[in-house]
């Protein structure tokens, strides 16, 4: 049986998260979520085999994979739905949605007390594909289009200095124990191990299925909506058959992109009469009536002016995104002179000290497509202009300009997505520098002014001395990339509690006739107790945002 579990989470194989799970706690002020400690759970960069993945059933480790491998494909996918109250969570709603839709979905109890929802593919298709499939598929759930879907990561990018794949963000695997994470029956009663297997396997779909359900849904969705959605955003298809219900929250934002939307499709002309008749025929009868002649006829006036898209990341328009149906549409998200703001998610900090990179994932225009976007500095990610350049650049398309209030809410919708990525063991500017330090206090030590003179360390009651430019030739060798400037400040931080001081003046000792004859130099000064005879140990931590 272990065979049919791992055929069916299959998956990126060169690394595994890993979970400590006995010092989890119910955490009450997330509405009763279990988390873990910082440090109880991380990557484990050794091969997936299936001894790893048999200790997890056996209840021996708790592991978690990336379903996206290297050729940027997957066989399975997960919504996480992570609810704000873990102990008032009602899984009935989610559960008769699977039913009524007959959706090939396996909804599975999460660690944390929420609910994964599986979707299984026969082969190896498009990470893109199944992302997109499961994002069309929040609004039936209630859920926000801003809910994560796995694999979070549709492209594993590579270090360009090292080479190596970075994982992203796993998701830990169900049957832990064979006991713990169970599958449930649309029932509420939990499936044996066995069980599972059977019905995991007999709701494996391929490329065709996905597209066909997708058509299902829409079609069942759309019934009774106006013909005149068929060919615009499916938000606003599904929004004008829910206006009429009594105090829904919303109809300013339904009707400022119903103006978009009209405004495209009818031409200049004609758009503003259908945007004075929209009240009285999606509104129920008191909301139209405030909506009146001289409040529309002021809105039509200011919107002639106006040459923005939909604004897709405002509720509650993104509470009903179907972003992969709506790109097709001729009237969609991509329609118009100026286009609409692409999707950016997937944020990851680097963090590189002093100086933390930054990464994410834009959407192609096709609206399934992606391409990682690399930003060296914090402004090249937070001003639009150097952000536009690096996307134009990792995805071949620019975006519109848009103006600082939406801006900002692109940035501030990025940002919730972030996560922290530590580089690769070794690898950060701190850990470098201490390497290089280390190498240079421990080895070849100056017998003489002429070797001092050129860079070799003297040793001299407990303190280390040498030239900081010879050293910083050394780090300039190894592809360091700070100036001395900054160089010599990380030292300073790094290493305030070895009493380190720059521009010393020292001699080598060497005396005749009771004085000294060698010229001072300007050097660093610090103490060698703390690299002595000490063995280089790098730590990873690894931030709770990277498990789920």
């Amino acid at each position: 049986m272990i065979k049919r579990y791992i055929k069916i989470f299959d998956g990126y194989r060169k690394a595994y998260g890993t979970a400590e799970l006995k010092n989890a706690k119910v955490d009450p002020d997330k509405g009763g979520k279990l988390v873990l400690p910082t440090g109880d759970y991380g990557w484990t960069h050794k091969e997936l085999t299936e001894e790893v993945y048999q200790k997890h059933l056996d209840g021996i480790l708790s592991i978690g994979i990336q379903a996206c491998n290297e050729n940027s494909e997957a066989k399975f996918g997960v919504i996480d739905i992570d609810p704000k109250n873990y102990v008032d969570f009602d899984r009935r709603y989610i559960i008769e949605k699977i039913q009524e839709y007959k959706l090939p979905l396996i909804p599975v109890l999460s660690k944390s007390g929420g609910l994964h929802l599986y979707l299984f593919v026969n082969e190896f298709i498009l990470a893109t594909v199944i992302v997109s499939f499961l994002s069309n598929l929040l609004p039936l759930f209630k859920l926000k289009s801003s809910n994560e879907v796995f694999p979070k990561q549709t492209q594993l990018t590579k270090d360009p200095e090292t080479g190596n794949v970075g994982p992203g963000q796993f998701i830990n695997l169900p049957y832990f124990k064979k006991s713990e994470r169970l599958a449930i029956n649309l029932d509420g009663t939990t499936f044996t191990f066995e069980q599972f297997l059977e019905v995991a396997e007999a709701n494996i779909v391929n490329i065709e299925d996905l597209k066909n359900i997708t058509e299902s849904i829409e079609k069942k969705d759309l019934e009774g909506v106006d013909s005149d959605f068929d060919d615009g955003p499916p938000c606003l298809a599904h929004l004008s058959k829910i206006m009429k219900n009594p105090g829904f929250d919303g109809k300013d934002r339904f009707m400022y992109n119903y103006h978009v939307f009209v405004k495209m499709k009818y031409g200049a002309d004609n758009w503003q009469q259908k945007v004075m008749n929209a009240p009285v025929k999606y509104f129920e009868a008191v909301h139209a009536n405030a909506w009146d002649k001289q409040t529309l006829s002021a809105k039509v006036r200011s919107w002639s002016k106006s040459e923005k898209g939909y604004t897709c990341t405002q509720s509650p328009i993104s509470d009903y995104c179907k972003k992969g149906i709506c790109v097709k549409k001729k009237f969609g998200i991509l329609a118009g002179s100026k286009g609409s703001y692409p999707v950016l998610t997937n944020l990851r900090k680097i963090d590189i000290e002093p100086d933390p990179e930054y990464e994410f994932d834009v959407t192609k225009p096709d609206g399934i497509g992606k391409a990682t976007v690399y930003c060296k500095t914090i402004e090249h990610l937070t001003d639009q202009r150097k952000r536009r350049n690096s996307i134009a650049r990792a995805a071949g398309f620019p975006p519109p300009i848009i103006k600082g209030a939406e801006d900002q809410t692109v940035l501030e919708t990025l940002f919730n997505t972030q996560t922290i990525v530590n580089p690769p063991v070794g690898t950060s500017p701190k850990e470098k520098l201490h390497d290089v330090l280390h190498a240079k206090i421990n080895g070849p030590k100056a017998m003489n002014d002429a070797a001092f003179k050129s860079g070799t360390v003297l040793v001299e009651e407990g303190y280390a001395y040498f030239k900081f430019e010879k050293f910083y030739d050394k780090l300039r060798s190894k592809n360091w990339k700070y100036t001395e400037d900054k160089t010599g400040v990380m030292m300073k931080n790094n290493y305030k509690n070895c009493g380190i001081q720059f521009l010393e003046q020292k001699r080598f000792p060497t005396k005749e006739k009771g004085k000294y004859n060698t010229p001072t130099k300007n050097v660093v000064s610090i103490s060698i107790e703390e690299f002595e005879d000490t063995k280089i140990n790098h730590t990873t931590i690894t931030h709770n945002t990277e498990i789920m």
